[in-house]
């Protein structure tokens, strides 16, 4: 406080005697000294066997593997386990790091061009024995494993929104951040709403998680929840696209006014997720082309909006759906994975290990509750319109009140996802009114 007060002060080109400078060099100096007592040593394990060393607090710039090319993440070094580390507020995995070098006011900049110039200055050094390298130990032995979530079926009626929400939350409070959350997807889309809630959702627990989306079926809204994820895998057989909005049913396509600002919507999704927005358009429309061109040499993908590239994708005759393999020719893809086994390799891990079986859980606990709903449901429904049993009018209408009230119950029961199932707040009253009028009629009948 009182250095930032004097620095304010001088910046302000006030005054300031020789009293006050003397002590803002002597809380220089000391602030100085506590850092370099306190400050934490971290010892990191990088890729290509080297062995990085430094301290909490150090300002550092890191270069970082990001699906095939080299991303440089600038700032303070404030966190550090054997598996991640937290730069400049960005989690990054150790064992997506290239190179760490500290950072000083007269430092050249890094850059992929100059990298190997700069080399002799890395601090790294060459690899020593697994015990002396890891001396950091990993908060909770991570990410030695996953977290796996089944996404299937309806978008907004088994594929919600909560079960991803109450899997952060357990992992927030039981694991602390770094995990892998795996969202294995199998759905032919659904409700538009219900996946923008999905999509904050997601982008809220990116920052401190890593999302997987593993394909075996996405279509429509189940497509754009892949394209919310850091990486996404196929099975061999799997695929992905279609995102047409429709209007009420499947028969009925959105306007085109409609269309388009959903066009725009998912370009900024897969922006932000690195992947080229070009997919957008040609997933939702088939007014739209996609094509593209693969160097030989460097692997690198040029994507078109027409179709001026060797490789077609969408040829304006329908919307696009991706299968596994023109998927990762495209760079639309990050790898197929028919096993969970064939996944963990893609994910740096010895083995496929699942840390807890909660977001299973979760997700099997809700499809037997909706089930069970999609099996009463409409014989409530039908004895709450009148069509009950009973060999007296007190006895039918007591019959029909029952029904209005069970549905009551499963309103609650079914939640957010109530609304999609026919239990909108206007059923909901309706509801309320007609067991009010019933027990009316039931007094009547004791007059």
């Amino acid at each position: 406080m009182v250095a930032a007060a004097v620095v304010r002060l001088v910046a302000a080109g006030e005054a300031v005697d020789n009293m006050m400078k003397t002590l803002l060099s002597a809380f220089t100096a000391t602030l100085l000294m506590t850092t370099a007592i306190f400050a934490e040593p971290v010892t990191l394990e990088l890729s290509g066997g080297k062995v990085w060393r430094g301290e909490i607090g150090q300002t550092v710039t890191v270069e970082v593997d990001e699906r095939g090319k080299s991303v440089f993440i600038e700032g303070e070094l404030t966190r550090a386990t054997a598996d991640y580390i937290m730069v400049g507020g960005e989690l990054i995995f150790v064992n997506t790091i290239k190179g760490m070098k500290p950072d000083s006011a007269g430092e050249q900049e890094i850059t992929p061009e100059n990298d190997a110039e700069e080399s002799e200055q890395d601090t790294s050094t060459p690899k020593e024995s697994k015990s002396e390298a890891k001396e950091m130990k990993p908060l909770g032995d991570l990410p030695n494993g996953v977290f796996y979530l089944p996404m299937h079926q309806m978008v907004g009626t088994y594929f919600r929104p909560q079960e991803i929400r109450d899997l952060v939350g357990h992992i927030d409070e039981n694991y602390g951040p770094g995990q892998i959350i795996v969202l294995e997807i199998d759905s032919g889309g659904g409700s538009v709403r219900k996946w923008s809630e999905i999509r904050e959702v997601i982008f809220e627990a990116r920052e401190r998680h890593r999302f997987v989306a593993w394909i075996t079926h996405a279509i429509s809204g189940a497509a754009a929840t892949a394209f919310l994820c850091d990486e996404i895998y196929y099975k061999t057989t799997g695929e992905l696209g279609s995102i047409t909005m429709y209007s009420g049913h499947i028969d009925n396509v959105s306007p085109d006014w409609q269309l388009l600002g959903w066009i725009s919507e998912l370009e900024g999704v897969l922006a932000k997720t690195s992947r080229t927005p070009l997919v957008a358009g040609c997933m939702v429309k088939n007014s739209f082309a996609l094509s593209y061109d693969v160097d030989e040499e460097t692997g690198e993908v040029t994507y078109y909006a027409d179709l001026q590239g060797e490789h077609h994708l969408s040829r304006y005759d329908s919307n696009l759906t991706l299968g596994a393999e023109e998927a990762i020719h495209s760079g639309l893809g990050d790898g197929i994975a028919d096993t969970k086994e064939e996944l963990a390799a893609f994910l740096d891990l010895d083995e496929w290990v699942e840390y807890d079986t909660f977001g299973e859980d979760a997700a099997k606990s809700w499809w037997a509750t909706l089930k069970e709903f999609e099996e009463v449901g409409p014989e409530l429904q039908r004895q709450a319109r009148g069509d009950v049993d009973g060999n007296t009018p007190r006895e039918r209408i007591n019959n029909q009140i029952d029904a209005l009230q069970e549905l009551l119950k499963w309103s609650k029961k079914l939640g957010e996802t109530g609304e999609m199932m026919g239990f909108s707040d206007n059923a909901i009253d309706q509801i309320k009114r007609g067991i009010e009028d019933l027990k009316h009629q039931l007094r009547l009948l004791d007059d």
